[in-house]
C-alpha cells in the first residue's frame, strides 16, 4: 500500500507516541502489561517501625528533636528526599526547662539496606539534614532500624 506523503511522515510520529504511552499499533501484539510496582523501602522509627512518607518524624527518641509538616518529592530505593521543620530542644539546663528552635530543613533519607531479621524488608540507614538559612548540614542514622 502507497502512502501520502502526510501519511508516510505523521506515521512514524505517531507510532512514537504510542510506544511512549506503552500502546501497540500491532493489531497481533499483546496488551500492554503495567510496569511492576517499585520495591518498598521504609525508614524506621523510635518504635523501630517501617514508615513511609511520614509526615511526622522523631529525631531523637527523647522527643527533643522532631521534624514536622514533612512533604516528599522523591521516595525510592535510592534515596527519599523531602522538606519540613525541624523543633530542637537545646536542653539547657534541661529538656523539660529547655528552649525550643524552630528551622526549616530539607531532609534526605539513603543507603537503603536489607533489615535484619525482616525477609525481603529494605529501609534507609542513612538521613541528611540540610539548613538552608545556613548552610550546614548534619548526617546520621535514623533512631530505628540500624541502632
Amino acid at each position: 500500500m502507497k502512502l501520502s506523503r502526510a501519511a508516510s511522515i505523521a506515521l512514524p510520529v505517531v507510532a512514537g507516541l504510542a510506544t511512549l504511552a506503552g500502546l501497540s499499533l500491532s493489531a497481533n501484539a499483546a496488551p500492554a502489561r503495567p510496569a511492576s510496582a517499585a520495591p518498598k523501602i521504609a525508614v524506621y522509627d523510635c518504635a523501630n517501625k517501617p514508615v513511609v512518607r511520614p509526615k511526622e518524624f522523631l529525631v531523637f527518641c527523647d522527643g527533643s528533636n522532631d521534624l514536622i509538616k514533612l512533604s516528599w518529592s522523591a521516595w525510592n530505593t535510592t534515596e527519599a528526599t523531602g522538606t519540613g521543620v525541624q523543633f530542637i530542644n537545646n536542653c539547657v539546663p534541661n529538656c523539660a526547662s529547655g528552649t525550643w528552635k524552630r528551622e526549616n530543613v530539607l531532609v534526605v533519607l539513603w543507603r537503603g539496606e536489607p533489615v535484619a531479621h525482616h525477609k525481603g524488608q529494605r529501609a534507609y540507614s542513612k538521613m541528611t539534614l540540610l539548613y538552608p538559612a545556613t548552610g550546614r548540614t548534619q548526617t546520621q542514622s535514623p533512631p530505628g532500624a540500624f541502632n
